[in-house]
């Protein structure tokens, strides 16, 4: 909605695995300035931006899967806004993998014509419809007109991007992330705090 609204990108969409089920949704939650709704196939092949807001994966297998599954994704900018959470019952916990590595790393290692770029991932959903130019760190490749091209999708949803280096430190955005879960959500063993609360960059970097 946000992204309609700044009126900066030629055409948004949303990719759906059952289109008439997503405008459904969304037209019962009386939402206004509505994306058009593509089957995923037309909309990622026809698309240069792609935002990940799916549920985040935590199993090698179903990574792979997924990453298949989106098709030719080649020169594209990936936006990756998942974390690898596992089950509430386990505390809700991201996952790494050997090394430390992250997930989204691990996306740009299925997806190796693609840029991937982490962010999204550290507010909850309510920041996202009020963004208000908090800052919004951004971990992915360096190269100019990429990181551009993802700064102005941060930009135009109404956030201060921040560049923090490439996608190596989504390991660190996830961490973070993690620690704002676990003080919005109470019982899981962070400080309980309400949700509304983000991470911001202070000084003069």
């Amino acid at each position: 909605q946000k992204l309609v609204q700044s009126k900066r990108f030629a055409s948004v969409e949303i990719a759906a695995r059952d289109p008439d089920k997503t405008t459904a949704s969304i037209l019962e939650k009386g939402i206004d300035d509505v994306p058009v709704v593509a089957s995923m196939p037309d909309s990622l092949a026809a698309s240069h931006v792609v935002i990940l807001a799916t549920p985040g994966l935590y199993d090698d297998k179903d990574m792979k899967s997924f990453a298949s599954s989106l098709g030719d994704m080649a020169g594209k900018v990936v936006i990756d806004a998942t974390n690898p959470l596992g089950p509430f019952t386990d505390g809700l916990q991201v996952r790494t993998w050997e090394g430390g590595i992250s997930s989204g790393e691990m996306l740009q290692l299925h997806l190796p014509k693609s840029k991937v770029y982490k962010a999204f991932n550290t507010v909850g959903v309510e920041h996202m419809r009020e963004a208000l130019g908090k800052e919004m760190l951004i971990a992915g490749d360096p190269d100019p007109s990429y990181r551009a091209t993802a700064e102005a999708v941060v930009a135009a949803v109404g956030f201060k991007p921040f560049y923090v280096g490439p996608i190596r430190y989504s390991r660190n955005l996830e961490a973070m992330a993690e620690l704002w879960i676990h003080m919005a959500i109470p019982g899981l063993g962070g400080r309980d705090t309400s949700r509304n609360f983000w991470f911001s960059i202070g000084g003069d970097p």
